[in-house]
């Protein structure tokens, strides 16, 4: 108890030397209206709207189903239904505006800022140095070592090629038995 106490006459003499706040600004100034910038976008074509409701399905059939089947079935979905006048069809115009809008700003941004040469040459150059740390330190080699990893894929290597030598000779003796029969 003693303790907050203390805490609490500490906060307390802390605030009572805070200077009060006073404004440099003038009367006029504070009772402006803050400035807004108008920010519109051009509404995309209706194709814009059904490739990207297209998009939008593909991406959320395989975000949430984890199977690109899905998202086939779901772009396909999206891109005929921005095409009907029902509610549905409503929302996947919405959300195909929306997914052009968001492409065409991406494109917009890219122009302006070289976004993906930069970050090419960035990844470029992380890729270069991890395979330089590979190189010095045998990160992969140690774990290659540990778990034995190459040793699994040249056995199971070998076992596919007997399979397909054995599977390459019993298609050979049915052609030889088949021409044979003739």
């Amino acid at each position: 108890m003693a303790r907050l106490f203390v805490l609490a006459s500490c906060l307390a003499v802390a605030a009572a030397f805070q200077a009060p706040a006073v404004s440099k600004l003038s009367s006029s100034q504070l009772a402006a209206p803050a400035r807004t910038a108008m920010v519109t976008m051009n509404e995309p074509g209706d194709k814009a709207v059904i490739v990207g409701a297209a998009a939008v399905g593909g991406i959320v059939g395989v975000y949430l189903f984890k199977e690109l089947s899905t998202g086939v079935f779901l772009a396909a979905l999206f891109a005929y239904g921005s095409t009907l006048t029902n509610s549905f069809g409503s929302a996947t115009k919405t959300a195909g505006s929306a997914a052009a809008k968001v492409y065409s700003k991406t494109l917009e941004l890219n122009e302006q800022y070289d976004v993906l040469p930069k970050t090419k040459s960035a990844l470029d150059t992380v890729t270069t140095a991890a395979a330089n740390l590979d190189a010095n330190y045998g990160i992969t080699a140690g774990i290659d070592d540990k778990l034995k990893l190459s040793a699994s894929v040249d056995k199971a290597t070998a076992k596919v090629d007997d399979l397909k030598s054995s599977l390459t000779s019993k298609v050979d003796d049915l052609k030889s038995k088949a021409a044979s029969a003739d």
